[in-house]
């Protein structure tokens, strides 16, 4: 047992492997609430996992619970060996963990060899009582000349769907061989909702079909209610530190989510439904006025101690480029209020209001993995630092122009108000649209996604790493999405998604145009959060009249949310934005075809809304395309808008190939797993010194999505 420090929170222990054999017991006492240890029974209800691989080290993870329901401490013996029969153990400890951590575990293994298969697995009390084993695996050194698997995950609604995905991936890779096996999943956020007893429909028919969700032993797949829970805008969601654990207990019901985790080291950052929806820095987004505003300083900080506890992440002891100091910050505790904002800020829109600042310095995140010599794994937080959204959701409150607060928004109000005071080259407008609606960010700093000092830290960590590829672990889509008023229908340009890159263009150019004049290639960004899948590149400034190519961006699907496509296709039946139905969606039965919901919003957004009005007037793709525009968003080469699924990256020196994998819809309970619909698979060749990037595909395993396969 090595004591580094005296460990910084509950839970938290650090041990060292032995290469002549295991360790001898011994109790690690900082995570003790004081007591004798109870002695059982005992079980692992959540399972076990492993997170952040390192050269010689990695987490694991697991919670303990007295079957009684006793809180008083016990005592959990650790195993870790190079076989999975445990015959020849590198690790055999015991540690003591209690109530604080909700009796949750958090064990860093050092003096472990790198890129090799361990087992681990969880002993409690005196009884026999034995977790889940656990399969994890350490990074290789940064010089080895080796190939990357990763697999990458996000959005899992738990009352939307079953996190069948994982089984699918989890199949392959029991096939494949070990050359091609999945060394780690990248978990780009929204690994729980915070919101509870929601209802979700499906586009079936004309009438609204409430999906009611039952898994393969009877039971209803919804959140029971909160120990605490607050509500706001008809939504039950998380309050409390209380309320925060039941969620990720709830989710860790899933079998394959906890399968998953036993079989990875999986690698997370969070975006915002790990603290509430659409969030920045502290504050929710439940209302849509903001004479509404809802800062919640309290429950940031419930929510970052309750993700501390049940993700594995390395964080104050992550390694990082060398040269470039780690940012990342174990949970420490921090008592705040909920207090008003005011309007003082820093030079990057950082609210200054000191439990603003207390609650969001209780945790960082935003950290960079190196996996060999051809992998810098750069991991940001999109969501802690970012500055409040360009457009005010009240300016448009109300208006008969917008159908919701964050989404197809006027780009010209998107682009300008983010931009702030150095809009317009300095000389921001004062209203737009006729003066309908006023420029209130006229003398605002520019917007910030990243904040000041993560800004910092991933330019310097892009420059300072030497790894062939640069895989960004982005929360939300960095690509723009555009779509035009070709036809007059949106009555302005818009923008699809301001919550994303969208709507803080401005740094996002930024970005992008460091990223070219500092010769930084072989950059990949693996995206979330959209509940869509999307390939394309994101370029240097995406307003310019010939912007260049700088990145890769691959964006998968949702585990199990609700699709980008039925978000957008269910409030087209009626209300303000039925006149947009045929953007999204048309019924081609009534003209022969097959399909009463075909996905035109895809050809919206790769050709324009011309080219999807002729499509839903004449169910005639030729015609459709003749009408297409090829400037809509020329980067973008392919859009499955109706998925759920995940992706697959797959990194050696001379390139790098990414599968995105659509799943069938994950209603129904299924051990062997939904099934595939489809694979989409690209090839990303390694640029030279002066070659721009490229994105080569989609090639297809299955049916391809509307319009790839026009015929479907």
């Amino acid at each position: 047992m090595k004591r580094r420090d005296f460990l910084k929170t509950a839970g938290s222990f650090i041990v060292v492997a032995s290469a002549g054999g295991a360790v001898g017991s011994g109790t690690a006492c900082s995570g003790d609430d004081g007591g004798p240890p109870t002695t059982g029974p005992f079980l692992f209800p959540q399972g076990v996992a492993s997170g952040d691989p390192q050269p010689n080290a990695v987490m694991l993870w697991t919670r303990v619970e007295a079957m009684d329901g006793a809180t008083d401490d016990i005592v959990v013996h650790i195993q870790v060996a190079t076989d999975s029969a445990f015959t020849a153990l590198v690790v055999e400890t015991d540690v003591t963990v209690g109530a604080s951590s909700d009796h949750t575990l958090r064990v860093l293994v050092e003096g472990l060899s790198p890129n090799t298969i361990y087992y681990y697995r969880f002993q409690a009390g005196s009884a026999p009582d034995v977790s889940d084993a656990g399969r994890t695996w350490t990074a290789p050194l940064p010089t080895a000349d080796v190939p990357i698997n990763l697999a990458w995950v996000s959005c899992q609604d738990f009352e939307a769907g079953f996190h069948g995905a994982y089984r699918e991936i989890i199949k392959d890779d029991e096939a494949a061989t070990e050359a091609n096996r999945i060394h780690a999943v990248v978990h780009l956020g929204d690994f729980i909702y915070e919101t509870r007893d929601e209802h979700f429909s499906e586009p079936l028919d004309d009438a609204f079909q409430i999906l009611t969700l039952n898994d393969r032993n009877g039971v209803a797949r919804r959140i029971t209610p909160y120990p605490n829970g607050g509500s706001a805008a008809g939504k039950n969601f998380a309050l409390t530190l209380a309320d925060y654990r039941h969620v990720y207990k709830q989710y860790l019901r899933d079998p394959e989510l906890r399968a998953a985790r036993a079989r990875w080291p999986f690698i997370h950052t969070w975006d915002d439904h790990e603290f509430t929806n659409d969030c920045w820095q502290t504050m929710a987004n439940y209302t849509d006025e903001r004479t509404l505003d809802e800062p919640m300083q309290r429950r940031k900080v419930a929510a970052n101690q309750a993700w501390f506890e049940f993700i594995p992440a390395a964080l104050s002891d992550s390694l990082g480029v060398t040269g470039v100091q780690n940012q990342a910050k174990d949970f420490t505790p921090a008592t705040v209020t909920d207090a008003p904002f005011g309007t003082a800020v820093d030079a990057n829109n950082l609210f200054t209001e000191p439990n603003n600042v207390a609650a969001l310095a209780t945790m960082t995140i935003y950290r960079s993995i190196r996996l060999g010599a051809h992998c810098e794994l750069v991991i940001t937080d999109g969501r802690s630092y970012r500055s409040d959204h360009a457009i005010p959701e009240d300016l448009i409150f109300g208006s008969s122009y917008f159908f919701d607060q964050r989404n197809v928004l006027s780009y010209e109000m998107s682009t300008q108000m983010d931009a702030g005071s150095q809009a317009n080259g300095g000389s921001p407008p004062a209203s737009f649209h006729g003066g309908n609606f006023a420029n209130t960010n006229q003398t605002r700093a520019p917007g910030t996604m990243l904040g000041g000092p993560q800004k910092a830290w991933w330019k310097a960590t892009m420059a300072g790493s030497n790894a062939t590829w640069k895989v960004w672990a982005n929360g939300v889509p960095m690509m723009r999405f555009f779509l035009d008023n070709g036809t007059g229908t949106l009555i302005f340009d818009r923008v699809m998604d301001s919550d994303g890159w969208d709507g803080y263009n401005h740094e996002r150019t930024e970005l992008m145009q460091y990223l070219r004049s500092s010769s930084i290639k072989n950059v990949v960004a693996i995206t979330g959060d959209i509940h869509a899948h999307f390939a394309g590149i994101v370029m240097d400034n995406h307003e310019a009249v010939t912007p260049n190519p700088t990145v890769v961006e691959l964006i998968a699907a949702g585990v199990s949310s609700n699709s980008l496509f039925s978000f957008f296709e269910y409030p087209t039946r009626t209300g303000a934005a039925g006149g947009l139905r045929h953007l999204v969606t048309y019924d081609a039965t009534t003209m022969g075809g097959a399909d009463r919901f075909v996905e035109n919003i895809n050809l919206t957004l790769l050709y324009g809304s011309a080219s999807s009005t002729v499509m839903s007037q004449t169910d005639n793709f030729a015609q459709a395309m003749a009408a297409r525009d090829p400037n809509v968003n020329p980067h973008l080469k392919y859009a499955d808008s109706n998925a759920q699924g995940y992706g697959i990256l797959r990194i050696t020196a001379a390139g790098a190939t990414a599968d995105l994998v659509t799943v069938n819809r994950p209603v129904v309970d299924m051990p062997a797993g939904p099934g595939k619909k489809r694979t989409a698979h690209f090839v990303i060749p390694k640029a030279g010194p002066t070659d721009p990037p490229v994105l080569q595909g989609p090639t297809f395993t299955g049916s391809p999505p509307f319009p790839f396969d026009p015929e479907t």
